[in-house]
């Protein structure tokens, strides 16, 4: 006969990696000519892009996005290609990046683009990249 083992097998490690998540959300109301703005949002601590807004077609509309990351130092650039902000020459546009639920950035009266660094950089961690869920 064989002798039962005796102790207790232990806890097995995993092999998901964890880190801190940042909820960022970017609101853009957009103005009469909703085709000349976009949006970039880029991790500076991990050096690539993230995030990018979608083809807006509708006027003077709020389009919502949201995704949640890794904790980062992240830089959010507006564009507009007509070089008039989204407010208030051609209509009242806006735009909000907001880093789990708190405003880091808001805005709408600039010339080309307008850039915003928020976050900080915590260690490493990846994330996958990719589009935004829009709401």
């Amino acid at each position: 006969p064989t002798d039962s083992p005796t102790d207790s097998p232990t806890d097995s490690p995993t092999d998901t990696p964890s880190c801190d998540r940042t909820a960022i959300e970017v609101s853009v109301t957009t103005d009469q000519f909703p085709g000349e703005t976009t949006w970039v949002l880029i991790d500076l601590c991990n050096n690539y892009q993230v995030a990018s807004s979608e083809i807006y077609s509708f006027p003077e509309t709020t389009y919502i996005s949201s995704k949640t990351f890794c904790n980062s130092k992240f830089e959010f650039t507006i564009s507009d290609t007509a070089n008039d902000g989204i407010c208030c020459t051609r209509g009242d546009g806006e735009y909000t990046v907001k880093m789990n639920g708190s405003e880091v950035a808001t805005g709408g009266e600039f010339a080309s683009s307008e850039t915003i660094s928020f976050g900080s950089c915590r260690g490493p961690c990846t994330d996958e990249t990719g589009t935004f869920d829009v709401v």
